[in-house]
C-alpha cells in the first residue's frame, strides 16, 4: 500500500501543474482559483464517500484550514515562478525547498530525527549537499543563455506564431522568479504539517483542508476583481488540474502517515522528475538540447539523487 501511495503522489503531482499551465492566457489568480476549486470537488467526493464524521474542533478543522491556506500562498507563488522561469527551473528550485522544509517541521514537531544515528546524519548531510549543489546548477542555467537571451516562452514555440511571453529573460526577472520559487518552497513544504499535526484520518483532514484552499483561493482572485470567464474546454482543463493534485494530496497524507513527515514529502518531490521534463520537452524552456538546458537536467539530476537518499532513510 505504501509503494501505492507513493507512485499515486509522484505522478499526479507530476502532471497537475503542466495540466494547470497548458493552455496559455489565463490570469494565475484565476488558475489558483479554478484549481481550489476542483481540489473541493474531489475532497468533498472522498470524504462522502469514505463515510467522515466532519468534527468543528481545533485540531480535526481548523488546523488542516490553515494548511490550506497556506498551500494558496505557495500555490500562487508557484505559478508565478513557471510564468517567469520555466517550468522546469521553477519546480527544480521549489522542491528541494520542499523537502528541507519538511525535514525541519518533522524535526521540530514530530521528532522525527530522535532515533536517527551517525550513518543516518551523514546521509541526509550528503542528501542535502545535493540538493543544494542541484539548486546551484538550476539557478546558474541562465548564464548558460548569454546575455542576449530572448523573451522566456513558457508555453513552447509554435511554427509560424508570433506569440512570445511578457516576461523577458533579464536577470532583474530570473532574480524575481527564483525569489517566487523560494517562497513556494518554503509555504509548500510546510502547508500539510498542520494537517498531520490534527493526528486525524486523511480522509477527514484533507476536507477541511481543501475548504481552506477554496476559501483562500476566493480571497486572492476577489483581489483582481472576479475569476476570468474561461470556455467550457479550458475550464474543464483548470479543473482537472485541481482533481490531479486532490488525489496526489490525499494519497500524500496517507504516505506521511505511515512513512513519516520528512520521508514522505521527500518521495513525493520525486514529482520534478515528471513536471521538469515536460517542461522542457513540452513547455520547451529552457530549448531542447540546449546548454541551459543539459545544466538544468544536471541540476534536477543531482537534487533527486539528494531526495531519493534521504527519502530512504526509514
Amino acid at each position: 500500500m505504501t509503494s501505492l501511495l507513493a507512485l499515486t503522489t509522484v505522478l499526479t503531482w507530476g502532471f497537475w501543474i503542466p495540466v494547470a499551465q497548458a493552455i496559455p492566457g489565463v490570469p494565475q489568480r484565476s488558475r489558483v482559483f479554478y484549481v481550489a476549486l476542483g481540489n473541493a470537488a474531489f475532497a468533498f467526493s472522498a470524504f462522502a464517500i469514505g463515510g467522515g464524521h466532519l468534527s468543528l474542533g481545533w485540531r480535526a478543522f481548523w488546523l488542516p484550514i490553515v494548511g490550506g491556506v497556506v498551500w494558496i500562498g505557495g500555490n500562487f507563488f508557484a505559478f508565478r515562478a513557471t510564468e517567469t522561469v520555466g517550468l522546469a527551473r521553477a519546480s527544480g528550485s521549489w522542491t528541494p525547498l520542499n523537502i528541507i522544509v519538511a525535514f525541519v517541521w518533522g524535526a521540530l514537531l514530530f521528532g522525527e530525527l530522535s532515533s536517527f544515528t551517525t550513518a543516518n546524519f551523514v546521509v541526509l548531510g550528503a542528501g542535502l549537499v545535493l540538493i543544494l549543489a542541484g539548486i546551484r546548477f538550476i539557478v546558474g542555467s541562465q548564464n548558460a543563455q548569454g546575455g542576449g537571451a530572448t523573451a522566456v516562452e513558457l508555453h513552447g514555440e509554435e511554427v509560424g506564431s508570433a506569440k512570445r511571453s511578457s516576461v523577458s529573460g533579464t536577470p532583474r526577472g530570473y532574480r524575481l522568479g527564483y525569489l517566487y520559487a523560494g517562497a513556494a518552497g518554503v509555504l509548500w513544504g510546510s502547508y500539510f504539517v498542520p494537517a498531520e499535526w490534527a493526528k486525524v484520518p486523511a480522509q477527514v483532514s484533507n476536507f477541511p483542508l481543501a475548504l481552506g484552499i477554496l476559501a483562500a483561493g476566493v480571497v486572492l482572485v476577489a483581489t483582481s476583481g472576479r475569476p476570468a470567464q474561461l470556455s467550457p474546454r479550458v475550464t474543464a482543463t483548470q479543473l482537472s488540474a485541481g482533481i490531479l493534485f486532490g488525489i496526489g494530496n490525499l494519497a500524500l497524507l496517507g504516505l506521511v502517515a505511515r512513512v513519516g513527515t520528512g520521508v514522505g514529502f521527500t518521495i513525493a518531490q520525486l514529482s520534478l522528475l515528471v513536471n521538469a521534463s515536460i517542461g522542457i520537452f513540452v513547455f520547451k524552456v529552457p530549448k531542447p538540447r540546449s546548454k541551459a538546458a543539459r545544466i538544468v537536467i544536471v541540476g534536477i539530476c543531482l537534487a533527486a539523487i539528494g531526495g531519493i537518499l534521504i527519502g530512504n532513510l526509514r
